[in-house]
């Protein structure tokens, strides 16, 4: 776990923060590993054409440091970019615990030189007070197959259209954020946005099966138990 809110309920966006830059937040790149990057994405895609490139924010850290003006904890996260390439070459890679540990030794950081790309989930709750589950397709790259919560990622290309540019603001990625996962819980499992809550952040945790990729992890209230597709599993 990268980091918990330590509220049962999560915290409302309004006690959420985003330090956004390409420059700062970017990883770092490792000469000697570069080319099995590029090499490593060709077999994929040879071996799941499904596969594509596209680019994801990049979370180098976060923290609860600030309070608000009542002396509320205060959620930071800052957040760069990266792709889907450099994900599957790095933290998905043979190379990612060569890379984690050039990172302790020369950052002081073991994700330094990963790609991080932010994931989101949710745990959602009826009013019955089940969690609602999906299985996993069998063609994705982390737990094919498996039980899990719904989510995916936040996606840059959402904010590129909100500021009509690829100059993003601050407060454009955090409603991404926040977006985002509601998104994912519409397409993934028809469940209308009207009957969702509005979500509230959880903590980040890690995939220590991915190089300690990270995912946002909100609550979300659903009001109802119907429209949910087929593969949905609830669970009390």
């Amino acid at each position: 776990m990268f980091l918990s809110c330590g509220a049962r309920d999560g915290l409302p966006k309004s006690r959420v923060r985003v330090d956004f830059s390409k420059e700062k937040y970017g990883r770092k790149v490792e000469p000697s590993t570069e080319p099995n990057i590029a090499r490593s994405w060709e077999d994929h895609k040879r071996n799941n054409p499904r596969l594509f490139n596209g680019s994801k924010f990049r979370m180098q850290s976060v923290d609860m440091l600030e309070k608000d003006g009542e002396g509320n904890n205060l959620v930071t996260f800052r957040i760069g970019l990266t792709d889907y390439r450099d994900f599957m070459g790095t933290n998905m890679s043979r190379d990612a615990g060569y890379l984690m540990q050039k990172g302790r030794q020369s950052c002081g950081d073991p994700h330094a030189y990963l790609s991080q790309p932010v994931g989101v989930g949710s745990m959602i709750i009826t009013s019955d007070d089940q969690v609602v589950m999906m299985r996993r397709s069998s063609w994705v790259s982390e737990g094919p197959g498996q039980l899990d919560r719904p989510g995916g990622h936040a996606e840059p290309k959402e904010v590129a259209k909100r500021c009509g540019s690829d100059e993003f603001t601050n407060d454009a990625v955090l409603d991404e954020l926040f977006e985002s996962v509601i998104c994912e819980i519409r397409d993934e499992i028809n469940i209308p946005e009207s009957f969702l809550s509005e979500p509230r952040l959880l903590g980040v945790n890690g995939n220590h099966k991915s190089g300690g990729r990270p995912s946002v992890e909100f609550i979300v209230r659903y009001a109802s138990s119907v429209h949910l597709k087929p593969n949905i599993i609830l669970l009390r």
